[in-house]
């Protein structure tokens, strides 16, 4: 028989001592700490934190709020957290509370349905930079320690109905509660709450919890072969010289944000090739469709507009790409980045992330200029219209340094953490401007790959980023922010076109009347009805109104 030390049987002696609670004691509990100490962001973002400047109504507000914080808190627990994996499940939403807390209150993200398939759409390299020695230490902190208790602390036992009746009380009890401070000061409440409507993006760890059943709910339901988006697809207007056929690149940029860009004014050199690159044309009042790759990358190839997007229902359809392959366009996508979000699910496509290329690719990932390898011989390999998309992994954060070779590292110091709120702002803004500047770069030699090309095609070189990125603004870093609340830097994207000599020709493009037409504000929506236009494809799904290049075209 084993004999237990004077300290063991102490410590059992103290544990039998205590307290024993039901296990919806302890939700209640668990709710009240996650409401007190994992909601930085929500309570920050109120701007009811210093007691001493309240007045009557607005600790009504703050009492008002903690109280629906910890009922809406409970009652989650309260149906997930049940039979004999209990524990098991409390410990699963503590810890995903105090990882969501952390990203919310260091970067000013927001845990929402989007931000869950970002998460969902990211690669091992990305999420390693993003698990960092602050977020370790927290989850040891406020999750490890909490989690040691709750297995430690003994629980009395309860049956089945007397369980679910002391949840259900204390749940309605929290309500009532809430519903009667609220009632109080309803009218002030009122007023404060259509002023910060962005407080319900914030309650952890509800948002995050219920966002997450949302999207394994629509990953279950599964989709159906895509449904064929236009009824006609064909190649309409006959090439102005025997033989010459059009090949389009179209660049999709990462997280680049216009107003970083030399070309849109930028006090900063950070595209010194490009606007040494004659007829460029550049797109000034460009809004991305969305602040995530997750989001933006089917929604510009989509034939749903920014308002009516919605992820599973752009799966049900075929998209840009699918149209063009119908009408006899080659279609092929290279890829650098987490993949094309199923936009060329249907297409040709090659990932080129993992290559095992010396020059261009360390630890796991690749600069953006192994998607021009081979790009030349892919290009001549083809006899009729082809339209090739390189997505990049551009700037992509919070590791900025990363994302380009030394020798464009212009700006200095630059931050090497992966924490990027832990920097110095000028260290992380180089970075990122060294990050541009590299995709400068790799545009230009695009644009030089298609001249090489000009005496056996009419070439065309296409670039918009998918969506924008924070840089510490107001606290925010990153992107993926809600898109009625995100900032301007995360949607003010850039988009530029280059055209060769005999391109221009076959289009029958005035290109004073193209810049003038890429003057007006526009958005990702216009890409789908700009790229039929290029390839002269005849198909019901093309909208006139949207290809502001077509209205530059002549008949003669």
């Amino acid at each position: 028989m084993a004999v237990r030390s004077p300290g063991a049987a102490r410590a059992a002696r103290f544990r039998r001592a205590l307290p024993r609670p039901t296990g919806a004691t302890l939700l209640l509990i668990v709710s009240i700490y996650l409401a007190c100490t994992q909601n930085t962001a929500l309570w920050a973002m109120t701007g009811l934190v210093d007691a001493r400047a309240l007045g009557w109504s607005e600790l009504l507000i703050l009492l008002t709020l903690f109280l629906i914080l910890v009922a809406g808190t409970f009652t989650l627990a309260a149906l997930v957290c049940v039979g004999p994996l209990y524990r098991v499940n409390v410990a699963l939403l503590i810890v995903v509370a105090v990882a969501a807390n952390h990203f919310m209150s260091r970067y000013g993200v927001v845990v929402d349905t989007q931000m869950i398939v970002n998460v969902t759409r990211t690669d091992a390299g990305e999420a390693g930079e993003l698990l960092t020695a602050d977020l370790l230490v927290r989850l040891l902190v406020f999750a490890g320690l909490p989690i040691l208790l709750l297995w430690w602390i003994p629980l009395r036992g309860d049956r089945w109905v007397s369980g679910l009746l002391r949840r259900l009380g204390i749940a309605v009890a929290l309500w009532a509660a809430a519903s009667s401070v609220l009632a109080l000061d309803y009218k002030d409440a009122s007023l404060w709450a259509r002023e910060h409507s962005a407080v319900r993006k914030y309650p952890n760890p509800v948002l995050p919890v219920v966002s997450a059943f949302e999207v394994a709910l629509q990953s279950v339901s599964g989709v159906a072969e895509a449904a064929e988006l236009a009824q006609v697809a064909t190649r309409v207007d006959p090439r102005p010289v025997a033989g010459r056929r059009r090949i389009v690149v179209l660049v999709v940029g990462e997280t680049a944000r216009a107003d970083h860009f030399s070309l849109y004014g930028y006090d900063r050199q950070t595209t010194p090739e490009l606007e040494n690159v004659a007829d460029l044309l550049r797109f000034d009042d460009v809004q991305s469709c969305g602040t995530s790759t997750a989001v933006s990358v089917p929604c510009m190839f989509s034939r749903l507009d920014r308002e009516a997007f919605d992820r599973q229902d752009a799966r049900r359809q075929e998209n840009l790409l699918d149209v063009l392959a119908r009408g006899g366009v080659a279609v092929s996508w290279r890829d650098n980045n987490t993949g094309c979000q199923g936009v060329c699910a249907r297409v040709p496509s090659e990932q080129l992330s993992k290559a095992a290329d010396p020059r261009l690719c360390d630890g796991g990932e690749c600069h953006d200029e192994i998607l021009l390898a081979g790009l030349r011989e892919r290009l001549l390999s083809q006899t009729g219209d082809q339209l090739v998309v390189l997505h990049q992994l551009g700037s992509h954060g919070p590791s900025y340094y990363r994302r380009y070779p030394n020798a464009f590292a212009a700006f200095g110091p630059v931050c090497t953490l992966d924490e990027a709120y832990r920097c110095e702002r000028e260290a992380l803004v180089n970075g990122y401007d060294n990050t541009i500047r590299y995709t400068d770069h790799v545009l230009a030699d695009v644009i030089r790959t298609l001249q090489s090309l000009t005496g056996i095609a009419d070439v065309a070189m296409l670039y918009v980023s998918d969506h924008g990125e924070s840089l510490g603004e107001s606290g925010l870093y990153l992107h993926g922010f809600p898109y009625a609340l995100a900032p301007e830097a995360q949607k003010h994207v850039p988009m530029l076109a280059w055209f060769g000599a005999s391109f221009t020709d076959a289009l029958r493009i005035d290109r004073d009347c193209a810049a003038r037409q890429a003057a007006r504000p526009l958005s990702h929506d216009n890409l789908f009805d700009i790229v039929l236009g290029l390839f002269d494809v005849g198909t019901d799904a093309y909208r006139a109104a949207g290809d502001v290049l077509g209205a530059c075209r002549s008949d003669t």
